[in-house]
């Protein structure tokens, strides 16, 4: 079951998010000495972040990581690692420790396993991961029917992260090879925010809440799962 607050601007929609993702750090932090917090790239959350970046949270006992990542330099245009460095650490934020997942491997499936010790080192489970949803039922870097899509999706798969080779589309743009967060990983959190905006995309998340493959609309391996509580927030 997913919880759904819609907002009629997104101004207010990330003021409601920012005071949402404080008090769940700041509870974590009270009840375990620490929270993590994974968050996506893109152009959508960076109001979020910047609002979020100036909160008087205890940022010194925040770790905060990605969801996923394209496989290029930190310091490539296209990197979700680059973008989370301009946008959320700094000002407050700008100390916090943070853990990539791009590595010096050439390719993200050479440099799976150095990220996944990374990510199996932090706490968990993970405090709260802030997802999107691309037109074509993509979140973090499971794309449909991708390779390395089943492996990433698979309930048996222990692995926190999986390489993924994404069919280049207008969604995925150049940058194809991926290193994201599995179905496992991504559950493994004790909230999960999905956050896009758009009439278009609304109507997308209310094809996947239809019954249907995972494999043609990942997000459904969100919404069709009880382990980790699922809440949308979503404005025009």
């Amino acid at each position: 079951m997913v919880r759904e607050f819609f907002f009629e601007q997104r101004n207010h929609l990330f003021t409601a998010l920012v005071a949402e993702c404080h008090d769940v750090l700041s509870e974590a932090i009270s009840k375990h000495g620490h929270a993590v917090l994974l968050v996506s790239g893109g152009t959508t959350p960076a109001p979020l972040y910047e609002a979020l970046s100036k909160s008087d949270l205890n940022w010194k006992k925040i770790k905060v990581a990605l969801v996923d990542e394209r496989w290029v330099d930190s310091d490539h245009s296209a990197s979700n690692e680059a973008l989370i460095r301009r946008s959320l650490l700094i000002n407050n934020a700008r100390n916090v420790e943070f853990v990539g997942m791009k590595t010096a491997a050439a390719t993200a499936a050479a440099g799976q396993a150095e990220t996944e010790s990374r990510y199996q080192a932090l706490p968990q489970p993970f405090t709260l991961s802030i997802v999107g949803m691309g037109i074509d039922g993509h979140t973090a870097s499971l794309f449909p029917h991708a390779p390395g899509l089943a492996e990433a999706l698979s309930e048996d798969n222990t692995q926190l992260t999986a390489a993924i080779d994404a069919i280049q589309s207008e969604v995925t743009g150049p940058n194809t090879e991926r290193l994201t967060l599995t179905r496992n990983g991504l559950l493994k959190s004790e909230r999960i925010v999905i956050l896009f905006t758009g009439e278009d995309k609304l109507a997308v998340f209310g094809q996947a809440q239809q019954p249907g493959p995972v494999e043609d609309m990942p997000i459904r391996a969100l919404l069709n799962q009880e382990q980790a509580p699922v809440e949308l927030y979503w404005a025009p």
